[in-house]
This record gives C-alpha cells, structure tokens and sequence, in this order.
C-alpha cells in the first residue's frame, strides 16, 4: 500500500462527531445561560469586556473593542448569545457545520483575546482547545457523520458546504 492510497481511505468520523455534539451542547448551553438571565440588556457584555480589555495583548484588537464595540454593546449582547445559540444548533443537528464552526473559531479567538489570556487560568486552554476542535470540524466536514450535511452531500455531490 503506498502513500497516496493509504490517504485515499475512506475513514468513519464518528468520534469527530461525538465531539461536535458535545461542543454544540456546549454552546447551546452558555447561550441560554446568557439569555435566561438577561444578557441583552446591554449591561453585562461592557461590564465583563472593562474588567480585562487594558490587558489585552495584541493592540488593535483592544482599540476594536474599545472603538467599536464598547459604543454598541447593546448590539452585541444580542449578537453573541444569540450567535452562541445558532453554532450551537447547527452543530448538535451537523447542519452546516462548515460554516458554522468557521465562526465559533473565530468567536473563541475573540474571547481567547479579549477575556481569556488577560485573565490567564482555565479559560485560556479551553478557548484554545475549541478553536482547534472548531477547525478540526471545519476541514473533516464532521457534519457528514451522525448530522443533516451528510444527506445534504448525497443531494448536493460538488458542493463545499458540506
């Protein structure tokens, strides 16, 4: 068997899909946290971002946040748990998990930057982990397994969504 062939077998990803229903569960969680206690009401995103946004180490990330989402943070307390809820979804269904796990890796590099490494501790390893489960998922299209992308790829053969 050479190289080119062993890279060519085919391999199940149900252990990627454990683990994106675990991470989506997740997800799911922290964003009803976040709704059922009254996160959008603008006050507790800026509260949380002023605690740690002076030690955020990479610049222009912290002018962005100081900038642009400090002055609209009502906006964005609706967008992140609601945002939270919809990756969450998508990868407990394995509906567009593609897509949906490029923006949860880029909304746990966000909270990587911004909450995480200013504060130190467990969070750091946990946002690093699920950034790299997120683009593990991303490129194994681990929604073909145990998720709706899988029918969605028999239907829909030349698509990359899926």
């Amino acid at each position: 068997m050479s190289l080119a062939t062993n890279f060519k077998q085919s391999t199940s990803l149900l252990y990627l899909a454990i683990l994106r229903i675990m991470v989506g569960y997740h997800f799911l969680d922290v964003a009803w946290a976040k709704l059922s206690r009254g996160f959008l009401n603008g006050d507790d995103l800026p509260a949380q971002l002023l605690k740690t946004v002076a030690k955020d180490p990479i610049g222009w990330h912290r002018d962005f946040i100081v900038g642009f989402i400090l002055p609209h943070s009502v906006f964005f307390s609706y967008l992140v748990p609601l945002g939270e809820l919809a990756i969450g979804i998508s990868l407990v269904l394995g509906c567009l998990v593609r897509i949906s796990s490029s923006f949860g890796a880029f909304h746990n590099l966000n909270i990587l930057f911004a909450i995480a490494l200013p504060g130190s501790g467990a969070q750091t390893a946990v946002n690093e982990i699920f950034i790299i489960l997120h683009l593990m998922f991303v490129f194994a299209s681990a929604g073909r397994v145990l998720g709706v992308d899988g029918i969605l790829k028999k239907g829909f053969p030349r698509s990359w969504l899926f």
